[in-house]
C-alpha cells in the first residue's frame, strides 16, 4: 500500500514539475518578447531623434544662410 502512495505522490510531483517548467518557458518567452519590443522601440526613438537633429541642423544652416544674405543686402543698402 505504501509503495502505491509513493507512486501517486511521485506522479503528482512530476506533473507539478512539468507544469512549473511550462510556466517558466512561457515566462521566459514573455521576457524575450518584451525585451525585443523595448529594443525595437528604442531604435525607433533613436532614429526619430537623429532625423530631428538633422532637420534642426538643416534649419539652422538655412537660417544662417538667410541671415548672411540679409547682411549682404544691408551692406549694399548702406553703401548706396
Amino acid at each position: 500500500m505504501q509503495a502505491n502512495e509513493y507512486a501517486k505522490d511521485r506522479d503528482a510531483l512530476n506533473e507539478e514539475i512539468e507544469a512549473l517548467r511550462a510556466d517558466l518557458q512561457r515566462s521566459q518567452q514573455e521576457v524575450l518578447s518584451a525585451r525585443r519590443s523595448v529594443l525595437e522601440e528604442k531604435e525607433q526613438y533613436e532614429t526619430r531623434l537623429e532625423e530631428e537633429r538633422r532637420a534642426k541642423e538643416r534649419t539652422r544652416t538655412q537660417l544662417e544662410s538667410r541671415m548672411d544674405e540679409i547682411q549682404r543686402r544691408k551692406s549694399k543698402f548702406v553703401c548706396m
